[in-house]
């Protein structure tokens, strides 16, 4: 059948093809469904209101206020060749942050021989992001630093990340806060980075994984990504700083537990606050484990990664076999990909 035919059939009959806007959220399909009260349904809408009002709330603010979040994955090579579908791909990961005041985005590119996605893969972009184009790059007085994020705890809600936080806030003098959207409605402004890149990523070849860069940088022509493409020795471990044992609010069975955590204080003078909600008037103080530990640079941390990592045997033979539909030039990056 031609497309024409298939477009006047589908006129005639007056069909229309639903195409879902997002993702729907779990709780509220739950009480679709029947499976969730009244009562828990009531709640999660007014902590979704409280989220956007308090995002809303803060844009209006001095403080600076950045979005952030991880892009779905991208594939490498990438083309219209068949035989590519029946093949595994090199995963390449771009973590977005976006400035709410001056409307830039930053993406920060890596492959997966060259990190994972663990605590201290993000804490790392997140830290050298704020400390070089936050901290370092302010010429006057700089209030509060707010981050916006899901609650994704392996990446935004974590201890490791909060450890890192705590540290950089006593260096640096400054208080960082971190804010979780509510489940199942985290629509933020990055998020409009990643359909940009989407969009500009489509019916385009991709060789290698440096290819993105360029996609990213010219994605957004009224106002081009910042875009930083990372290797394994960029990655720090931050297994050292040990401020605080569990960002847990309670310890006992029925206390609230770290995804009940909408709001986590950093500040200068050793303290991390938090709030269960973005109501609450005061903030509560989370008990240390090593409030005298002495801060440590980001430069002096440790590496994360002493090689790059390896992937599996299939992935690298796979590998070999797609190389074959590109040109040679790009032969010896999928011949020196590290392999089990």
């Amino acid at each position: 059948m031609s497309s024409y035919v298939f477009d006047k059939v589908i006129e005639e009959q007056n069909i229309g093809l639903f195409q879902p806007k997002k993702d729907a959220c779990d709780i509220c399909t739950a009480y679709d469904t029947g499976n969730l009260s009244q009562e828990e349904k009531e709640t999660h809408d007014s902590m979704k209101k409280e989220a956007r009002m308090e995002k809303e709330k803060d844009k209006m603010s001095e403080n600076e206020i950045f979005t952030m979040d991880l892009q779905s994955v991208l594939l490498c090579p990438k083309s219209n060749v068949s035989s590519l579908y029946y093949k595994t791909k090199l995963i390449v990961h771009n973590f977005t942050v976006y400035d709410l005041k001056r409307k830039n985005g930053f993406c920060f590119l890596w492959n997966e021989t060259e990190g994972g996605l663990s605590s201290n893969e993000f804490s790392s972009i997140i830290i050298y992001f704020l400390q070089k184009y936050v901290i370092n790059s302010n010429t006057g007085n700089l209030n509060s630093i707010i981050l916006y994020s899901d609650g994704c705890t392996y990446q935004n809600r974590n201890t490791t990340l909060s450890n890192a936080l705590l540290n950089l806030s006593i260096n640096s003098n400054v208080t960082i806060i971190q804010k979780f959207l509510q489940r199942g409605h985290t629509q933020m402004e990055v998020d409009s980075m990643h359909s940009t890149i989407e969009r500009k990523v489509r019916n385009r070849k991709i060789n290698v994984p440096a290819d993105y860069i360029s996609i990213c940088k010219s994605a957004c022509i009224k106002s081009p990504y910042t875009v930083e493409y990372l290797t394994h020795d960029f990655f720090k471990s931050f297994s050292s700083i040990t401020f605080c044992k569990s960002i847990r609010p309670g310890n006992k069975k029925g206390d609230p537990i770290v995804t009940n955590l909408k709001a986590i204080k950093y500040e200068p003078d050793r303290q991390i606050k938090y709030k269960l909600r973005f109501t609450e008037e005061d903030w509560s103080t989370l008990k240390l484990k090593n409030s005298k530990q002495i801060a440590v640079k980001f430069d002096e941390l440790p590496q994360l990664h002493n090689d790059r990592l390896k992937i599996k045997k299939e992935k690298y033979e796979h590998l070999q076999q797609l190389k074959l539909t590109m040109e040679k030039d790009y032969h010896a990056f999928f011949d020196n990909l590290p392999k089990e």
